[in-house]
C-alpha cells in the first residue's frame, strides 16, 4: 500500500507515518515549507510540498496512491473564517485533487471530531447515528469538514472517524495537566460532574488503519475511543501515579475560566496570535460531558484499544520525563 497522509508533522501524523513504515507500506507526506526540528526526521518518506488551502499544489501529492489519510487541520484560530478556510475548504481542496487526478483511491480517510458530533447533555455515550450539535466554531467547522466528505462519496470510497481527546507522547495539550501535576496542584472546573472521553494515540492510529482496510466502512462515521468515559479526577489520578506526586485538588468557578478565556482571546487579537483558550474553546469546556461510544468501531471495525488510560498515561509520562518536558 501507498499512503498520503496530511498534517503528518503533527502528534497524531508522525505516529501514523511511523506505523505505515513499520508495515512496510510507501508513505508520502504533503508538508508546507518549515525548517527546524519534526518528528519526521530520519524517516524514510517521499515529501511533496504542498499546503490544503492552496488547490494548485495538491495534485502531485494525490496521484498514484492508494489511500489518503487527511489529517491537517486547525485546532487554533483568531476567528471562525480561520478554522473554515483549513478545515472545510481545505478539506474540499483535497477531496476535489483526489477525485480528479486519483478517482481509483482504495479509500479517503478523513479525520475529523468529537467537537463535531458535540458534548451529551446527560453523560451518556454519544452514538454515530444521532444528531450533531457542536457548541464551538472548531466544531461546526469539523462537522462541515463532513458534510463536505460525504458530498464525494459517490466518486470516492471515504470513512469518517472523529477521536476525542488524544493523548500520548508528543501531546501538548494533555501535557498542561502534567505541568500542573509536577507544581503539585490539579485544577478542575466547578459546576457540576464532569466527564470525556479519551484515546490513546497508538490506539487511535491502530483505528485509523483499521478504517482503511474495512470493506464495510465505507461511506461510514466511527467514534475512536476508550472503552469507557473517565472523570477529570480520574485522569488527575492516573497523571499523579505516573509522576509520584500528591497535588491538591483546585475547583475553579467557571466563571474564572471565562474571565481568563476572555483575557487571553484579547492578547490574541492583539497579537494576531490564536492561543489555546478563547471565548471558543470556552463554549467547549463549559460543557460537562465529551463522551462517545466506541461500539460501533468495535463491531464493524474490529477496533479494540490496546491502552488503558493508565497505561497510556503511565506511557506518556515517562516520555515527558525522559525529554525532558518535565
Amino acid at each position: 500500500m501507498k499512503a498520503l497522509v496530511t498534517g503528518a508533522r503533527g502528534f497524531i501524523g508522525s505516529f501514523l507515518v511511523e506505523k505505515l513504515l513499520e508495515q512496510g507500506h510507501e508513505v508520502r507526506c504533503l508538508l508546507r515549507r518549515k525548517s527546524g526540528h519534526s518528528w519526521l526526521d530520519g524517516l524514510d518518506f517521499e515529501t511533496v510540498q504542498g499546503d490544503i488551502t492552496q488547490a494548485a499544489s495538491l495534485e502531485t501529492a494525490v496521484q498514484n496512491v492508494d489511500v489518503v489519510f487527511h489529517l491537517a487541520g486547525c485546532t487554533k484560530a483568531l476567528n471562525r473564517a480561520g478554522f473554515y478556510r483549513v478545515n472545510v475548504d481545505g478539506t474540499r481542496n483535497l477531496l476535489e485533487a483526489t477525485a480528479k487526478y486519483n478517482p481509483q483511491l482504495s479509500r479517503f480517510v478523513h479525520v475529523s471530531s468529537l467537537a463535531a458530533a458535540g458534548p451529551t447533555r446527560n453523560g451518556r455515550p454519544l452514538l454515530e447515528s444521532e444528531k450533531p450539535f457542536p457548541v464551538s466554531n472548531y466544531g461546526k467547522s469539523k462537522l462541515e469538514s463532513e458534510h463536505v466528505a460525504q458530498e464525494f462519496c459517490a466518486d470516492l470510497p471515504i470513512t469518517i472517524v472523529r477521536p476525542p481527546a488524544v493523548y500520548g507522547p508528543r501531546d501538548r495539550d494533555v501535557f498542561d495537566f502534567f505541568k500542573q501535576a509536577k507544581l503539585g496542584i490539579r485544577p478542575v472546573l466547578g459546576g457540576g460532574a464532569r466527564s470525556a472521553s479519551f484515546i490513546y494515540v497508538k490506539d487511535l492510529v491502530d483505528g485509523l488503519l483499521l478504517a482503511a482496510d474495512k470493506k464495510g466502512a465505507i461511506g461510514q462515521t466511527y467514534f475512536l475511543c476508550d472503552d469507557a468515559p473517565y472523570t477529570w479526577d480520574e485522569l488527575g489520578s492516573c497523571i499523579d501515579a505516573a509522576l509520584n506526586v500528591t497535588t491538591r485538588r483546585i475547583v475553579l468557578p467557571l466563571s474564572l475560566a471565562f474571565l481568563v478565556c476572555v483575557g487571553v482571546e484579547l492578547f490574541s487579537q492583539i497579537t494576531r496570535k490564536p492561543g489555546l483558550l478563547n471565548l471558543d474553546k470556552y463554549r467547549e469546556i463549559k460543557m460537562n460531558h465529551w463522551v462517545c461510544s466506541n461500539g460501533k468501531a468495535r463491531q464493524e471495525l474490529g477496533f479494540v484499544p490496546g491502552f488503558s488510560l493508565q497505561a497510556g498515561i503511565q506511557e506518556a509520562g515517562q516520555w515527558y520525563l525522559q525529554q525532558g518536558w518535565l
